[in-house]
């Protein structure tokens, strides 16, 4: 079974490839696999570890072709529902003449994703696993709110580390004040998040770094972090906060960066999780080990995370950028090499 489980929307990404062209303008579009947390279990998977998908899709070719896309990867599907009376969630992508990804539209009406319940979620997948990665896209409507819920629910019961992305699509919820009270009112189920300087500004009011902090401590987070392209990445925990250099490299499209990030994030961590002498220093309690991580520890991790961010914004796409783990350590030695004395 999988030592990772990721929960949320897998769906068709159709990016427009009109560069700089806004959604009334753009008259054609490409098609790729996307959804965030989709897009966080290829990147697992890619960096070798036993990955699985909790989630419903459409019971139409849409679905049936991004149930394969994770197969393919070689990611576990058995709890991937395939579900006939809904469709597939569609997203439509423009892209500023820099490369940068906005998300323009989405489809809301009937979608897979949302219908996601708690009779989908079988525990004995969850007393297998090592980690449970999640979003807030899930949290929106019932019934996927309330599996989310009972997902993060088994995952304590399990003893296992949970990752949050809140990844904010306004778009989606039925105001910007409900997200904002829904993603501050779940920060609390985690070990991990994750969220960019936009993110935090929304949250808290600013994008200043003391404000990430404030908000680490205010919900009791081990580890809170705060992408900022190619600066890098701003770690703060109860150990001490640093900010992680980045790479700077030549942007085609930055869909899937941050998933790919998570990715890198989780696989560092899993290593130290699954180890029973690093687990014997907390009673084998993993959010404790989590907690006790020593930051540079942590910065050797978010430095790879964010070398598969980096690699990511290199080509077109949310999964198909995804690197291997080949892919990354090849990156990482032509850094090393090309960086001054």
């Amino acid at each position: 079974m999988a030592d990772v489980l990721c929960l949320g929307e897998i769906l068709v990404d159709w990016v427009s490839t009109t560069v700089g062209a806004e959604l009334d303008e753009a008259a054609t579009f490409t098609k790729a696999p996307g959804g965030a947390p989709a897009n966080t279990a290829v990147g697992l998977a890619r960096q070798g570890v036993k990955t699985g998908f909790i989630g419903r899709v459409s019971d139409d070719e849409f679905g049936r072709w991004l149930k394969s896309v994770l197969e393919k990867d070689g990611i576990e599907t058995a709890l991937t529902i395939s579900d006939p009376e809904a469709q597939t969630r569609m997203a439509y992508v423009v892209t500023t003449k820099t490369g940068d990804r906005k998300l323009a539209e989405f489809t809301k009406v009937a979608c897979a994703d949302v219908r996601l319940s708690e009779k989908d979620l079988q525990p004995s997948h969850f007393a297998a696993a090592k980690v449970l990665h999640f979003g807030s896209i899930s949290l929106i409507a019932s019934p996927a709110r309330e599996a989310t819920e009972k997902a993060v629910k088994l995952a304590r019961e399990n003893n296992m580390v949970v990752s949050y992305d809140p990844n904010v699509r306004l778009g989606l919820w039925p105001s910007p004040q409900a997200c904002k009270d829904a993603i501050l009112s779940t920060l609390k189920w985690a070990d991990i998040v994750k969220i960019n300087e936009d993110e935090l500004e929304f949250l808290t009011g600013s994008r200043e770094t003391q404000n990430a902090d404030e908000l680490r401590k205010t919900h009791d987070l081990p580890v809170l972090i705060i992408t900022l392209d190619s600066r890098g990445a701003y770690v703060t925990t109860k150990q001490g906060s640093k900010l992680v250099p980045g790479f700077k490299v030549k942007l085609v499209e930055a869909t899937g960066a941050g998933d790919g990030f998570n990715s890198g994030v989780i696989s560092g961590l899993l290593p130290i999780i699954s180890n029973d002498e690093q687990l014997k220093k907390t009673s084998g309690k993993r959010r404790e080990l989590i907690e006790s991580i020593e930051l540079g520890e942590l910065s050797i991790i978010i430095a790879r995370a964010n070398a598969i961010g980096a690699l990511t914004c290199t080509r077109a796409g949310a999964i198909p950028a995804l690197p291997t783990t080949k892919e990354v350590d090849a990156f990482l030695a032509e850094m090393t090499a090309n960086s001054p004395a």
